[in-house]
């Protein structure tokens, strides 16, 4: 009996152990592509060091890396660039031959191209490839699809990245965004139909790599996706794919750029233009193009997880060993949920991103948490408008302009006859999207003000910021004061908060997303070391994934009772191979 029920114990667990993807996103440089590299070694291969931590978190990593090392697999790397170089299989090589012309691509770079998409074309596996996709494709085929992708085409990819250097990231982004658009990587005609054309054949990808692992007896299925570069990819991907975890790798802002300058092969041009392409520091939803294109800061937003990969190009063999420690944690919690328990910055930090989702503002929602030395949370706090007033999500700018509701809106917004004119313009159509769509329409106030004055100022925003509510909520309550705690914010403060923070006495500031501005190199790092607050990238797992990750599956007093008992009797034949076991979907029913 108690064989049996170890056996049980094994099943349930080998439900996520068979069914693991790790999705990486996070701006060029930042270390996307070494985190998925160092999930694809075998574990004596990876760098690793718990001199990194302090206690308690030294004694969860030793227990993390002890069941790690029992439990590893590498993981199978699927690039989305490789993903994105399949797609040029489908292409007429002269029509893509004007397109490199057009995109200023060499002739040496065009004819090498032109050499590796004939080679692969001609390979006997191509077949297989093209039916994968298919309803009516075969394990066999899907297998077969996955070596040709595996052993042909990544290779050819990765020579061509080598022979196009700088022009390669332009190039690819420009493939990428055509891609979304209507499902062909050299055109940009809108197919609304094709937006996830891209995603599709990732997820059709990792059903080919989940056949040839079986066919190679092997159901334990790992895979690191590199990167994620739009945020509607990664809603695709949660609803297709069960045992998916985001994984957000953030840097510090000037050593991801000193990374990528190293060696010479980009210029600081080059960089420039990356930084533009995917992390605007405002970007709206005004057309189709802004609706597809990369949008790095949004993608870090929805993240599972976070995994900060600080240090300067001459650290980076220390900083890999701390990166890889901070992937290991997480792989082996999504093993075993419930293995150790979250650190404090995660206690924290979860706390803030559920204050954001509070938030009445329209343009972001942000969340922020104060806590003492001793990680004690004293307040929190999200951006929104003074007590009493309605948030801009509540309200309807046809209930101003008909003048139905009073109590909403301000006198300026009452009276001021420009404004009023630049609404009634800007929202003719509210009527039909609420008759057609149910919805009404919310304004943002700022933006209004801002494009009626010709200005462009943050003051004008009718809400408070995260991290003011919060400091706002310790001077209401009194007490000691928070001089040598922490902020805990979901993006790091502006210029104001900042001066407020270094006021109060904060040590610490801990954040997941730069804030546009000078805040971090200006009024943070001002005044002597000994009083400036210090700046740290917040790593740990949030909103949902924080409870996946550390719920337990079964109660672990239990579960460790069933084992033991199992073990007196007979030794360890109650223990049970993920292998024999049935294999487990990484997609969820449809």
């Amino acid at each position: 009996m108690q064989m049996e029920l170890v056996r049980g114990i094994e099943r349930v667990y080998a439900e996520r152990s068979n069914s693991i993807v790790f999705a990486f996103t996070g701006r060029t440089g930042s270390g996307c592509t070494t985190a998925a590299a160092s999930l694809a070694r075998p574990f004596n291969e990876i760098a690793l060091s718990e001199e990194d931590f302090t206690q308690p978190e030294r004694r969860k990593m030793s227990i993390i890396l002890e069941y790690a090392r029992a439990k590893w697999v590498p993981f199978t790397i699927l690039t989305v660039s490789s993903v994105i170089y399949s797609f040029l299989l489908d292409e007429n090589l002269n029509e893509l031959d004007a397109f490199l012309v057009k995109a200023g691509i060499t002739k040496e770079g065009r004819e090498e191209l032109n050499e590796h998409l004939s080679s692969l074309s001609a390979d006997a596996s191509y077949y297989a490839f093209k039916k994968a996709t298919k309803p009516d494709a075969t394990a066999a085929e899907k297998a077969a699809a996955w070596h040709f992708f595996d052993s042909a085409l990544c290779p050819r990819a990765l020579q061509t990245r080598r022979v196009l250097a700088s022009r390669y990231p332009a190039l690819f982004q420009a493939f990428g965004d055509n891609i979304r658009f209507s499902g062909n990587a050299l055109e940009k005609t809108i197919r609304p139909d094709q937006l996830f054309s891209l995603m599709d054949r990732v997820r059709h990808l990792i059903e080919c790599a989940n056949a040839f692992c079986s066919s190679q007896s092997d159901k334990r299925v790992r895979v690191a996706i590199d990167a994620i570069r739009n945020p509607l990819e990664l809603v695709y991907l949660r609803k297709h794919i069960a045992g998916l975890y985001v994984v957000a790798i953030t840097a510090d802002d000037k050593e991801r750029r000193a990374r990528l300058l190293e060696g010479g092969v980009l210029s600081k041009k080059d960089v420039d233009a990356i930084d533009a392409k995917e992390y605007a520091e405002t970007k709206h939803l005004t057309d189709y193009a802004s609706f597809v294109s990369q949008n790095l800061k949004e993608c870090i937003q929805k993240s599972d997880i976070f995994v900060a990969n600080p240090g300067s190009p001459g650290q980076l063999a220390s900083s890999v060993r701390f990166l890889n420690a901070q992937l290991i944690r997480y792989v082996a919690l999504a093993l075993r949920p419930g293995l150790v328990t979250p650190t404090r910055d995660e206690r924290c930090m979860q706390i803030a991103f559920v204050a954001k989702l509070n938030s009445g503002c329209i343009s972001r929602q942000v969340g922020a948490v104060v806590a003492d030395e001793n990680h004690s949370i004293h307040a929190l706090g999200w951006n929104d408008t003074p007590k009493g007033q309605t948030p801009c999500l509540l309200r309807d700018v046809n209930a101003l302009l008909s003048g139905s509701d009073s109590d909403s809106f301000s006198e300026y917004e009452k009276t001021e006859v420009k404004l009023r004119s630049h609404l009634e313009k800007k929202f003719r159509g509210r009527d039909q999207v609420k008759q057609m769509h149910g919805l009404r329409c919310p304004f943002c106030f700022k933006d209004a003000y801002n494009q009626t004055e010709g200005k462009d100022n943050q003051v004008h925003t009718r809400s408070l910021h995260a991290e003011e509510n919060a400091f706002l909520q310790l001077a209401k309550r009194g007490g000691p004061g928070i001089a040598g705690g922490v902020l805990f914010t979901t993006s790091s403060p502006c210029e104001l908060c900042s001066k407020k923070a270094y006021q109060l006495g904060i040590r610490e500031v801990v954040y997941v997303d730069p804030y546009p501005g000078i805040s971090m190199t200006h009024v943070l790092k001002s005044g002597p070391d000994s009083v400036r607050p210090k700046l740290r990238l917040f790593s740990g797992a949030v909103g949902h994934a924080y409870h996946r990750l550390y719920e337990a599956l079964l109660s672990i007093k239990d579960e460790y009772g069933a084992r033991l008992a199992a073990s007196d009797n007979v030794g360890n034949e109650g223990e049970i191979d993920a292998n024999e076991e049935p294999n487990f979907s990484l997609f969820p029913a449809t």
